[in-house]
């Protein structure tokens, strides 16, 4: 093949390639638009604004309070357990909080059905003041906790055995609305 052949094949192949070029970057132009579009619409969308530590300690110690807000107590014990200390730690975590100081909580303390109406008043009472000597040893103030000795007089489940009187011996905290 002569050089001039070569020369025109050359010139032939750069053409039609510049050609299909352009076309193409018509196409790319137009689905670059398209894209852009789609980019634009994703940006209008706010996400929500990224919560703070302090905010998510604070949500999951609600969810803690809510879910359990009730000390459970051996037969004839006013001493509390490891799984309501855990319990009253969420509860004094936001007592004492500065925000929180004008909180109350009553402390309500309740018995089984099983001993003298003076008794139970009586062992509700300690169990009452069990709970509040740890909320003021984890930094809860005095003045934000209130005791109650409800005795036998409120039981939460009605019934005349094991299982009944397990869920009547118990210190409930209430907040104060």
């Amino acid at each position: 093949m002569s050089i001039v052949k070569m020369g025109k094949s050359f010139i032939i192949v750069a053409s039609a390639t510049l050609l299909f070029a352009c076309a193409g970057s018509d196409t790319d132009g137009a689905g670059d638009a398209s894209s852009t579009d789609t980019a634009t619409e994703t940006q209008t969308v706010e996400a929500p604004p990224a919560k703070s530590a302090d905010e998510i300690a604070l949500e999951q110690n609600k969810a803690a309070r809510d879910e359990a807000s009730t000390v459970y107590f051996e037969l004839d014990e006013d001493v509390v357990s490891s799984a309501g200390r855990a319990t009253l730690e969420a509860h004094a975590w936001f007592l004492a909080r500065a925000e929180n100081s004008g909180t109350i909580v009553s402390v309500d303390g309740h018995c089984d059905e099983r001993g003298t109406p003076a008794y139970n008043l009586a062992l509700g009472e300690r169990r009452a003041q069990a709970v509040a000597q740890i909320l003021m040893s984890y930094g809860v103030s005095s003045s934000q906790v209130k005791t109650v000795s409800h005795g036998e007089e409120m039981p939460a489940v009605e019934g005349h055995d094991e299982s009944a009187w397990s869920q009547n011996r118990r210190a409930v905290l209430d907040y104060a609305e």
